[in-house]
C-alpha cells in the first residue's frame, strides 16, 4: 500500500485507502485508529478527531463496500476482514509510534480481532470497545430478529436517512452485509495480548448493551479491565457527537505513561541469536540469557507465509539474526537465510554453496545425494550445469519469446475468453491453461496428446489430495519417458531432440536424466507463471488503486511483471548445501550444511527494497531474487514474464471489472507456495 507523507494541514486526508485522517495532528503523541458500527463509515469520527487533536491524531478506518469505496466488494469473510485491516495497519504502526484502537460495536470486534493478530511490535497500547457484548458472547447475543432496519432503529440512524430513499437503501445494504458478517463470527479461545490495556464502554441509554454487560471483557484480557458508562445512546462518536472524547483522552494518556514490561518487544539488538565467536572456535549456541522465542519457529509452515503478520515477523527475525540456524522436520538443522545481501551472495557462489545436495528441502532429508545429483540442471554446480543448460538455452533467449508472442497472445486471449463464458472462476483454474499450453508447445506434445497432458498436469499440479497429485505426476513422468525415447530416436531441431540427444564426457545423457530436466522444465514452467498470476491478481485486488492503474493503462503489464515477482515470490525457498567452510555474515557454516535461502523473506528486506511492503507497480529498479539469480537464474525467465504479461494484458483488454467473490484458499507447498483457490467473477467489458 501506498503510505501518504502527511503534512500540516487543517484539511482531512485520506492513506493507503483505508484510513481518513478528519483533523490530520502530525505533532500528535498517539494514534487512535477507528473504527466504524456496522454499516459505518470513517466520516462518523470527524468531530472527535478535531476535539483529540492536536494531541491525539485520528485515523478513521474506511472499510469497503461503502462512502468512496462503494465500488469495492466487502469480504465475505470475517477472518478475511481482520487479515485486510491488519496488512492496512502494519505500514504505520511501529515501536516508534504509540497507538490505540477504538471501535463501536461492530467495530469493537473487529478491533478486538485485529489487536489479537498484530505481531509484535505492531500492538496497540490501548483498546477501547464501545457498545458491544464481548466477543465469547457476541452469537448469543445478537438475536435473528436483529436485521439492518431493525438495526438501524436502533441506533436512530433511520432518522437521518429516512427522507433519502436511496441513501436509506443503500444504508440497509451496507448494515446488512455488515450484520452477515457478525453472524459469521466464532470466538476463537485466547486473549489479548498481555500489553494492551483495555477499557470497555457503553452509553446510558443504550438498548442492545448495558453497563454490567461490559463485565464480560475481563475474559479475553490478561490485566484487570475498566468499564465506563458515558452519556449516549448504541452509538457514541456520530457525525453530530464526538463522544467519550475526555474518556479516551484519558486512557491514552494513562497508556502512554505505562512503561513497557517484559512482555512487549524488544529492540533487535537485544533479542539473542546463535552465533558462532570465531571461525576456529566451537559452535556457541549462547547459553546465557533468555532464550529465543524464535528459536523453533516453523518457517516450512505456510500458515506463516499465508498471515497476515508475516512482513512484521520476518523483519524482526532478519533484524536479529539474518542468518540464522532453524529445525526443519525431516531436513534437520539448517541455516535459515533470511536478507537479500545473504541471500544473493549464497545464489551467486556456487563453489561455496552448491546444489548437489538439492535444491529444495525434503530433496534428501537422509543426506544421500537425491535422484538427478550431478546429471539434473537443478541439482549440479558448474562447469556441468552450463554443459547441460546451455544447448536449451536458445529455445528460451529473448530473440525466441519475442517470435512467441502472438501464439502466446493467442493462449492467453482464449483463456481469459473461457473464464468469462463462466463469470464466477476460480482464477487459479482459469488461468492455468496458459503456462500448461505454452509447456506443450514447448516440450513438442503432440495435438492428439495435448487433452491427456493437460489432464496429467491437472492432476499432478491441482489434485485434491497428496495422493492423487503424486499418482498424477507419476503418469506424467511415464509419458515424457516414452516422448523423450521417441525424439531420441527420432530427433528434430526441438527442445527435447536436443536435449535428448545430448552428450556428456561423449555419451549420451541417460533416458531418466533427460526426463528428469524435461520434468523439471514442465513443473517450474506451469508453477511460477500460474502462482505468480493468481497471487499478483489477489494483490492487486487488496490494491484496487494499483490494478486501476494497470487497467487504465497507466502502467503497463510488462512493466508490473518484475513487481508481481517480488511481492508474491512464489518459489518460496531455495536450498544449498555448504561445499566448504565459510562465513555467511555472523554465522560460521560448516561443510556440509543445509543453507536455506528464503526467497520471500530476501524479496522484502527494506535494506534492499524501498517501502517493500507497498505494491509499486512501476518500481525501479528492482533485483528481485524472484527468479534466482547467479548460475541457476530461471532458464524460462523471458517466457516467464511474457506469459505473465500475456495473460494481464488479456485480462486489461477482455475484462471490465474482476471481483473477488469468496476466501482466498493457500496452498500447503513451501515448493510453489501460492493459491489452491481465488473465486472471482469476471465481468466483460
Amino acid at each position: 500500500m501506498t503510505s501518504s507523507v502527511l503534512r500540516p494541514s487543517d484539511r482531512p486526508q485520506v492513506v493507503d485507502d483505508w484510513f481518513l485522517l478528519p483533523a490530520p495532528a502530525p505533532a500528535a503523541h498517539t494514534r487512535l485508529f477507528c473504527l466504524p458500527h456496522a454499516g459505518g463509515d470513517a466520516t462518523a469520527f470527524a468531530p472527535l478527531a478535531r476535539e483529540l487533536a492536536p494531541g491525539i491524531e485520528v485515523w478513521g478506518l474506511r472499510l469497503p463496500g461503502r462512502g468512496a469505496r462503494l465500488r469495492e466488494v466487502l469480504p465475505a469473510d470475517f477472518d478475511e476482514l481482520v487479515r485486510q485491516v491488519v496488512g492496512a495497519l502494519l505500514p504505520h504502526t511501529h515501536p516508534g509510534i504509540a497507538f490505540g484502537i477504538y471501535g463501536q460495536s461492530f467495530g469493537a470486534l473487529l478491533g478486538y480481532e485485529v489487536a489479537r493478530a498484530l505481531p509484535p511490535g505492531h500492538r496497540p497500547r490501548f483498546f477501547v470497545p464501545a457498545s458491544a457484548h464481548a466477543p465469547q458472547r457476541w452469537a448469543a447475543e445478537l438475536p435473528e430478529q436483529v436485521d439492518a432496519a431493525a438495526l438501524l432503529a436502533a441506533t436512530e440512524a433511520d432518522r437521518v436517512v429516512a427522507q433519502h430513499a436511496e441513501l436509506k437503501a443503500l444504508t440497509l445494504a451496507v448494515t446488512g452485509a455488515d450484520l452477515a458478517l457478525c453472524r459469521g463470527y466464532r470466538c476463537r479461545p485466547g486473549q489479548l495480548p498481555p500489553e494492551v490495556r483495555l477499557h470497555a464502554v457503553v452509553g446510558a441509554g443504550d438498548p442492545l448493551v448495558s453497563g454490567p454487560d461490559l463485565a464480560a471483557w475481563g475474559a479475553v484480557s490478561e490485566r484487570p479491565v475498566a468499564t465506563t458508562v458515558v452519556p449516549g445512546g448504541h452509538l457514541l462518536a456520530v457525525p453530530t457527537d464526538p463522544g467519550p472524547v475526555e474518556l479516551l483522552r484519558s486512557v491514552a494518556d494513562l497508556a502512554i505513561a505505562e512503561p513497557l514490561n517484559a512482555s512487549m518487544p524488544v529492540s533487535p539488538a537485544a533479542v539473542r541469536s546463535e552465533r558462532l565467536p570465531d571461525l576456529d572456535g566451537d559452535l556457541d549456541l549462547d547459553p546465557g540469557g533468555d532464550p529465543d522465542p524464535d528459536r523453533d519457529l516453523d518457517l516450512t509452515d505456510t500458515t506463516f507465509w499465508a498471515g497476515p503478520g508475516v512482513a512484521a515477523r520476518i523483519d524482526a527475525l532478519r533484524a536479529a539474526a539474518p542468518v540464522r540456524r532453524m529445525t526443519v522436520a525431516g531436513d534437520g538443522p539448517t541455516w535459515a537465510v533470511l536478507s537479500y545481501q545473504h541471500a544473493a551472495q549464497v545464489l551467486g557462489d556456487a563453489e561455496s554453496f552448491s546444489s548437489l545436495g538439492g535444491s529444495l528441502l525434503g530433496t534428501s532429508p537422509d543426506g544421500s545425494a537425491p535422484a538427478g545429483s550431478g546429471t539434473m540442471m537443478a541439482f549440479t554446480d558448474p562447469p556441468v550445469h552450463r554443459t547441460i543448460r546451455t544447448p536449451l538455452t536458445p529455445f528460451f533467449n529473448a530473440r525466441n519469446t519475442a517470435g512467441y508472442a502472438p501464439r502466446l497472445a493467442e493462449i492467453a486471449r482464449q483463456a481469459v475468453e473461457a473464464g468469462l463464458a463462466r463469470g464466477e472462476v476460480n482464477f487459479v483454474d482459469a488461468i492455468a491453461p496458459v503456462p500448461l499450453a505454452v509447456m506443450c508447445d514447448l516440450l513438442d506434445i503432440p495435438e492428439a496428446d495435448r487433452a491427456k497432458v493437460v489432464a496429467l498436469s491437472d492432476r499432478a499440479f491441482l489434485g485434491a489430495t497428496p495422493q492423487e497429485r503424486r499418482a498424477g505426476h507419476q503418469e506424467l513422468i511415464r509419458y515424457l519417458f516414452l516422448h523423450t525415447i521417441a525424439h531420441r530416436a527420432r530427433p528434430a531441431d526441438d527442445l527435447v531432440s536436443v536435449l535428448a540427444t545430448h552428450r556428456m564426457d561423449g555419451s549420451p545423457l541417460p533416458i531418466e536424466d533427460v526426463v528428469l530436466n524435461l520434468d523439471n522444465i514442465l513443473v517450474g514452467g506451469v508453477q511460477t507463471v500460474r502462482h505468480t498470476a493468481a497471487m499478483g491478481m489477489l494483490a492487486l485486488l487488496r490494491n484496487p488503486r494499483r490494478l486501476q492503474a494497470l487497467w487504465d493503462g497507466e502502467i503497463e503489464p510488462a512493466d508490473a511483471v518484475d513487481e508481481l515477482l517480488r511481492w508474491t515470490s512464489s518459489g518460496l525457498h531455495v536450498l544449498r548445501t555448504a561445499a566448504r567452510d565459510v562465513r555467511l555474515g555472523d554465522a560460521r557454516i560448516r561443510a556440509g550444511e543445509k543453507v536455506v535461502v528464503w526467497t520471500w523473506a530476501a524479496n522484502h528486506d527494506p535494506a534492499q527494497f524501498d517501502r517493500p511492503e507497498e505494491l509499486l507497480l512501476d518500481r525501479a529498479p528492482n533485483r528481485h531474487l524472484g527468479l534466482g539469480r547467479g548460475p541457476h537464474f530461471c532458464l524460462g525467465a523471458a517466457l516467464a514474464k511474457a506469459e505473465l504479461a500475456a495473460i494481464f494484458t488479456a485480462l486489461r483488454d477482455q475484462v471490465s471489472s474482476v471481483e473477488l467473490i469468496g476466501r482466498p484458499r493457500h496452498n500447503k507447498s513451501i515448493i510453489n507456495f501460492g493459491l489452491d483457490e481465488l473465486p472471482v467473477r469476471l465481468v466483460a467489458r
